[in-house]
């Protein structure tokens, strides 16, 4: 969010900290959701204990913490193809809020689960 701020009020930077910045995240991203994917599966086959709400969790840590920040992540890389960094912090802002709900589920997940999901 700060490297955002700044390329608000510098507009002439160099897009090259921000890309690698991206590309960075996205590997995380990746990695974290292999490890993530194996937890789930190691506990759907080990305990299969979930309530809807657990599933319902699941998904939203699924879909808008894992799968949505990685769409926003590829929207920013596009949008400073362009280049609008105005554009792109915007995204990313919305791409924080998208990790902290994941994470959030996570959380609550956690509680009442052996693996990571």
């Amino acid at each position: 969010m700060l490297l955002g701020h700044w390329y608000l009020n510098t507009p002439g930077m160099q897009l090259l900290p921000l890309r690698r910045l991206l590309l960075f995240s996205a590997l995380a991203l990746g990695t974290h959701a292999i490890i993530c994917a194996a937890g789930l599966t190691n506990q759907i086959v080990t305990v299969n204990d979930f309530t809807v709400t657990d599933w319902l969790l699941v998904v939203l840590r699924w879909s808008f913490g894992m799968i949505g920040t990685m769409i926003l992540i590829a929207l920013a890389w596009q949008t400073l193809r362009i280049p609008n960094t105005q554009s792109a912090t915007g995204i990313l802002y919305v791409g924080v809020l998208a990790v902290f709900t994941g994470e959030l589920a996570a959380l609550l997940l956690s509680a009442q689960t052996t693996f990571p999901l």
